[in-house]
């Protein structure tokens, strides 16, 4: 699997858990300018010899090229699959087969496709750790921009493959033989205030850096942190970040369903 963080320190170690847990052979982490401990929880599992630490000091977000270089280490190294997530996406097999087993049963598709689901953030649950307290999933994930939520993709390895920014598709696989899959990936954007805004303000000052991306590209990020400079606030919080009223009545209206996999499979796992 591949990772790009910057300041994760609040979800690293639960995605990185929940993945070797689930399979995962091997983590190529690329830190990105992290000021947190997202360095020192990275390097813990390099000890262990499950995770190769790789640090990028430019802030252009260059997703593309740092993720593409990820993949063909990992193809260097041997792999059979390469899983390209970022820190606060959960990739959830079908109930009764971890993440490996999966995989193993794949014989014909060179890119698997897997949806993405948000889950919703309560107020006043942020003492916990978020999986905790974050166990509503939306039934129909959007953007900021009401579009679709894009999946993501896992593929065969290669050393020729582009992955593309964003980790919505591939390039250089020649034919590609492409499934839709029963893979899920759980997705929790949102667990503060602070780290939204954190993460938008970083996310949109790195976009205005990068002059080789079309302005296009990562137009999610730009428009909000455009909102953010604009306005000093963002409708995605305030639409995300739920009281316990307002949860009830997405419960009731069947907007949010109640969804425990993360919580289970992480408490199942904590000391």
């Amino acid at each position: 699997m591949t990772l790009l963080v910057r300041d994760e320190e609040d979800i690293l170690d639960a995605n990185l858990r929940h993945h070797l847990e689930q399979g995962v052979d091997h983590v190529i982490v690329t830190d990105n300018l992290s000021v947190d401990s997202s360095a020192d929880i990275v390097r813990s599992y390099v000890d262990q010899g499950v995770a190769t630490y790789l640090y990028e000091p430019e802030d252009t977000y260059a997703q593309s090229h740092w993720v593409t270089r990820m993949a063909r280490m990992a193809h260097q190294a041997g792999a059979g699959w390469v899983v390209h997530s970022d820190a606060d996406e959960f990739w959830m097999p079908p109930r009764g087969v971890s993440l490996a087993g999966w995989f193993s049963r794949q014989w014909w598709p060179n890119v698997v496709v897997a949806p993405r689901h948000d889950f919703v953030c309560v107020e006043g649950g942020e003492d916990e750790p978020f999986w905790r307290h974050m166990i509503y999933r939306k039934t129909t994930s959007t953007n900021p921009q009401g579009r679709a939520l894009p999946p993501k993709v896992a593929h065969r390895a290669s050393g020729k493959v582009l992955v593309l920014q964003g980790n919505h598709g591939v390039k250089g696989l020649g034919w590609t033989r492409q499934k839709s899959t029963g893979l899920e990936i759980l997705h929790y954007p949102l667990r503060s205030r602070d780290q939204y805004v954190r993460k938008i303000r970083q996310g949109g000052r790195a976009y205005s850096n990068n002059r080789e991306l079309d302005p296009s590209v990562g137009i999610t990020w730009r428009q909000q942190y455009a909102e953010l400079c604009d306005t000093g606030s963002l409708a995605f919080i305030e639409e995300n970040m739920l009281s316990a009223d307002v949860l009830r009545a997405r419960l009731s209206s069947g907007e949010l369903v109640t969804d425990t996999r993360l919580a289970d499979l992480l408490d199942a796992g904590t000391p």
